[in-house]
């Protein structure tokens, strides 16, 4: 299946699950990671990894995210599977329709920043992928929504 063809797709999906009376709920990566909105969390299915030396920092299977970081990594969650996302869309979509200022550099920050903290749970640091002038992308991800009942 081609890229537009993906998305497609994936954007059927999203609007069925909305007229069904659906609510996102956060997203399962790879089989092995929850994403869960509400609690701004994102939670390793599986066991703990650590790392052999003893002092050494070592992985956890839970973190939470900060408001902005979640918003940005669940748009890319639910756009960038399918292709890039430039950075204007994202500096629009994250911070500016929150009121927020936005710039490039705050970007480039939050994302460094989130894949700093995604790598404490073992998400892979190029998980979150750059190209200049195309923006950013998830590299060999397998993203699916979690929808829950309105009630």
């Amino acid at each position: 299946m081609d890229v537009t063809s993906q998305f497609k797709y994936v954007a059927a999906r999203i609007t069925k699950a909305g007229e069904s009376g659906l609510l996102l709920f956060g997203y399962i990566i790879n089989d092995e990671y929850q994403v869960d909105i509400k609690s701004s969390s994102v939670i390793k299915l599986y066991n703990t990894i650590e790392y052999p030396h003893q002092g050494e920092e070592r992985f956890t299977n839970y973190l939470r995210l900060r408001e902005t970081m979640l918003r940005l990594l669940t748009y890319l969650l639910a756009h960038a599977s399918c292709g890039y996302v430039s950075n204007q869309e994202l500096l629009v979509q994250v911070w500016e329709n929150h009121n927020l200022s936005s710039s490039t550099t705050r970007l480039t920050q939050v994302i460094s920043e989130l894949k700093a903290r995604l790598s404490k749970i073992g998400i892979a640091d190029d998980f979150i992928k750059s190209s200049r002038g195309k923006g950013y992308t998830l590299r060999g991800a397998s993203v699916t929504p979690l929808y829950i009942k309105k009630i």
